[in-house]
């Protein structure tokens, strides 16, 4: 059977997104942390009988990447590897619900194929934060492509009298409200469109969806029941910093911006060198001049509802997160969801150059992949590598997290105290064996969050323990204050530096750094 040429540019486009993340997992170019480590750690508790709802010590983040990283557990075995499994199996179906989404709305297949071929070869903030786990932003993706395609479909399309296109809708909106808070940024615009749309007649399928939505939504809505309204509280409030609107549009400007369209890495504040910003500047501002040009002068031939869906999807998001506290956040992965319009633009772009002239369209097709490419290529080659720590403080490696396990078993050092980024990966890559809570600061300026102890059935492990020990990484003025701390304590210790970690161990005496003074924080009631 003879494929058409849109379905062989969607299994090129594959194909070429499997390579990279193939590449990435098989060089171990993107460090494992905790936050990563927390998703395995709820995967193995979930196989064992657990049901957490939402990423430990949090009331938002949906548990349904623990859940997918859990059925990998049983298939494949617990590990680093099946958790980054899931994540590319996530892209993946991100892409190819991309291509079904620019079938939908554009007319021409061709930005469809343009679109998931350039998606195979992201930015490296997309990159990033699809091959590591945060815990949900792949996920995230791939359903608001869903929902989006889905309302466009019951507003425009043949799903309007159908019910598994409602039901649908609501199932996959309730999946990624429950996953992440801001899945509304897609519900903004198919809102919209619904109730521009609205048909008395069609009330049965709008209560299907309403239902299907509280259905999928449910372990967000019984958890808040249950704690007294956290979650609602977590999604109404935010814990970020106050910040005036001109900083948050600056950081956007300079930061955010830069991230998204490809000159940035979102961990560091400096641009890309000097040829490769300009050639990326370049190339948005050319997609932007065409893409105001083709609409002004309907060149570019779209379904109806499309231009209204991708309008409000990109004013929403930029109306919530420049006018929210969360715009202090340009880092990069809030911006997620904007890689859609953008990348959907360049498509068209792609598609209307090749018009024009094939070398053109080729010519910035090429470019596109070039730079993402160099981009990853350099980033996975750099001391940092690819890593979604910011704080040169928490950015190691793994090289030699091994070799830590091995001296703390050998050395009968099976549980005591380190800081958020040692407690987790050290739980989960030891197989639970190395129990350390997280009491101990990793900045600069030594302040300390009780919220870092997130999963209290380690407290009574540790607590009870007769001996314990102290892991620090990369934090020397806090490896003398424990140094100085125990000493006025009178209590014995030997020390042993193992890459960036640094090991107090064989205490004469155990003892919790709230004891000696080392956190400040009064302990939560």
């Amino acid at each position: 059977m003879k494929l058409r040429p849109q379905c062989l540019a969607l299994i090129l486009a594959l194909a070429m997104a499997a390579a990279v993340k193939s590449a990435l997992l098989l060089t171990h170019s993107v460090p494992f942390n905790s936050d990563e480590a927390i998703v395995g750690l709820m995967a193995r508790h979930i196989l064992r009988g657990e049901r957490p709802t939402f990423f430990y010590g949090q009331a938002y983040m949906g548990s349904l990447d623990a859940w997918l990283v859990a059925g990998a557990f049983r298939l494949l075995g617990e590990g680093v590897t099946p958790i980054r499994v899931v994540q590319a199996a996530l892209y993946l179906g991100y892409l190819g619900s991309l291509w079904w989404l620019a079938r939908r709305l554009f007319r021409d297949w061709r930005i469809a194929c343009a679109a998931v071929i350039l998606g195979s070869v992201p930015p490296v903030v997309v990159t990033t934060y699809t091959t590591a786990s945060l815990g949900g932003y792949g996920e995230s993706l791939l359903l608001g492509n869903l929902v989006l395609g889905l309302g466009h479909e019951v507003t425009y399309g043949e799903g309007e009298t159908r019910w598994g296109a409602w039901a649908a809708l609501g199932l996959f909106a309730g999946l990624a409200f429950w996953t992440l808070g801001m899945a509304v940024v897609y519900f903004i615009p198919v809102a919209l469109l619904g109730a521009l749309r609205w048909k008395a007649r069609l009330a049965p399928y709008y209560l299907t969806l309403a239902l299907a939505f509280v259905l999928a939504s449910s372990p967000w809505w019984i958890d808040t029941v249950r704690s007294g309204g956290a979650a609602l509280k977590v999604l109404l409030e935010t814990s970020l910093a106050p910040t005036t609107i001109q900083e948050r549009i600056l950081g956007f400007a300079f930061l955010g911006l830069p991230t998204l369209i490809g000159f940035r890495n979102p961990w560091s504040p400096d641009y890309y060198p000097l040829p490769m910003t300009f050639l990326a500047i370049v190339l948005h501002l050319g997609m932007l001049t065409f893409i105001l040009t083709a609409l002004r002068r309907r060149r570019i031939e779209l379904s109806p509802g499309a231009v209204l869906l991708l309008g409000v999807l990109t004013a929403g998001f930029l109306v919530l997160f420049l006018g929210s506290h969360f715009g202090i956040d340009s880092t990069g992965r809030l911006l997620l969801p904007m890689y859609l319009p953008v990348l959907l633009g360049l498509a068209a772009f792609v598609v209307g150059a090749y018009q024009w002239r094939a070398w053109a369209g080729i010519g910035v097709l090429c470019l596109t992949l070039l730079l993402n490419g160099f981009a990853t290529w350099s980033a996975a080659k750099s001391e940092a590598r690819i890593t979604t720590q910011f704080d040169p403080i928490t950015r190691f490696d793994n090289q030699h997290d091994a070799q830590l396990i091995r001296f703390l078993e050998d050395s009968g050092e099976w549980s005591g105290f380190g800081n958020y980024w040692v407690s987790f990966r050290l739980a989960f890559l030891s197989d639970e064996r190395l129990i350390y809570l997280a009491r101990l600061p990793y900045k600069a300026d030594l302040s300390y969050t009780w919220g870092d102890d997130r999963y209290p059935p380690y407290r009574d492990l540790v607590v009870s323990s007769s001996r314990v020990a102290y892991i620090t990484t990369l934090l020397p003025v806090l490896d003398e204050r424990i140094r100085s701390a125990l000493e006025a304590s009178g209590i014995g210790f030997e020390e042993r530096q193992i890459g960036p970690y640094h090991v107090f161990f064989h205490l004469s005496a155990p003892v919790a750094p709230d004891a000696i003074g080392l956190v400040a924080e009064p302990a939560p009631p």
